[in-house]
């Protein structure tokens, strides 16, 4: 054995070995990475611990900020046409328009299962996303509630139904809301990263490490909600789902729901600084998360930068037989992950987003250093 690897260190000399070594482990790595990731494919809810016997009613709470007819005419109304047996809807109106309310409040008369609470808007005394849910939450008549937003479009009239079904199994239902399918490489690169993102904080929360959510779809037992006297950080303009989420899940209590009938959609960010607004926006929470959750995140981006800079310089230096195991490596990693990729993206409903994994893969890590070097000076401008 020493024989052999004087051979080999005497043949390429010790920084050469040393080099394809680190490649070969952190290659390793990168595919133990990627299998766990697969979780999320492979999950199946009736693995779990089944804790009802049917599907609960539930209520669910859609703040309303501003006078959208068109919210009323379109995705508000899908909302009140699912097909779930038992369920109310709690609109949350934050405004002033006596009129736009008025609209609101006539809907009751074709939607039994339609409550309204209008909270006057005003300046000296702004209301919050979290207050606004507060307000709707407390005046839900179920004891399991929905919450999501107007910017959420529903493509099924059967997403309640499986929202109230996650019940049957945990306290919290976790469902996956992507950004709307479009054209243009940009809002493939919207998608992917909302996706990598999304599915990233799924596998954790199977795993029993829940640290991040959605309102756009997320669901939670009232005697949670009260447990921890519901949403506090009234200040912040989004990222309260995350640590709302944080304070009430428990290694088993935690139902994530992974079909595409449970989940679904919001209008892609229009321009490249609409999304970075959006990203720094959803940032702003992640100061609070667990040391554990920023470090698996660190931890997972720094790997993979690492792997990609030593298989560059292996590449660019060593000898031809190492050139071709690196390149080698790269091939079969990529294999893994585009597996894993159309695996995971089957099971929530997204399509043609792997076709570009090569490229994303590369820069995905880079452009998170990016938004986290600089979030810390754009929460301070917003301040």
């Amino acid at each position: 054995m020493n024989l052999v690897r004087d051979i080999i260190v005497d043949g390429y000399g010790i920084a050469a070995v040393v080099l394809m070594l680190l490649v070969v482990v952190l290659f390793i790595e990168q595919i133990v990475s990627l299998c766990r990731s697969m979780i999320v494919a492979k999950f199946k809810q009736t693995s779990r611990k089944q804790l009802l016997q049917e599907q609960p009613p539930i209520s669910i709470v859609v703040p309303l900020f501003g006078e959208d007819e068109e919210y009323l005419k379109g995705d508000f109304r899908m909302l009140l046409l699912q097909s779930n047996p038992q369920y109310e809807v709690v609109a949350v109106y934050v405004g002033k328009e006596d009129a736009f309310y008025a609209t609101l409040k006539h809907m009751r008369k074709f939607f039994k299962h339609l409550n309204t609470i209008h909270v006057d808007y005003t300046p000296q005394y702004p209301i919050s996303m979290q207050l606004a849910l507060n307000i709707g939450i407390r005046s839900a008549t179920y004891e399991h509630v929905v919450i999501t937003t107007p910017e959420t479009r529903l493509t099924t009239r059967d997403w309640a139904s499986y929202m109230a079904r996650g019940f049957m199994y945990g306290d919290i239902v976790l469902g996956y809301c992507n950004w709307e399918k479009g054209s243009g490489i940009m809002n493939l690169f919207y998608r992917k990263y909302r996706f990598s993102e999304v599915s990233r904080y799924l596998a954790e929360a199977i795993r029993g490490r829940q640290y991040g959510a959605s309102r756009n779809c997320m669901g939670f037992t009232k005697s949670l909600y009260y447990s921890v006297r519901g949403f506090d950080h009234l200040d912040l303009t989004a990222g309260e789902d995350d640590l709302f989420i944080q304070r009430i899940a428990t290694k088993d209590n935690v139902s994530v729901l992974l079909t595409p009938n449970a989940h679904c959609s919001e209008q892609s960010p229009q321009s490249f600084n609409g999304w970075l607004t959006e990203i720094y926006r959803q940032g702003q929470t992640r100061h609070f998360y667990t040391q554990q959750a920023r470090n698996d995140e660190g931890c997972k981006m720094l790997c993979r930068v690492s792997f990609f800079v030593a298989a560059i310089g292996a590449i660019a230096t060593l000898p031809l037989e190492f050139k071709a195991l690196t390149a080698l490596l790269l091939l079969v990693r990529y294999i893994v992950m585009s597996v894993a990729t159309r695996k995971i993206a089957n099971r929530v409903g997204e399509k043609g987003i792997a076709a570009w994994d090569p490229i994303f893969d590369f820069i995905e890590p880079w452009v998170r250093f990016v938004v986290r070097a600089t979030q810390r000076e754009r929460i301070s401008i917003w301040r």
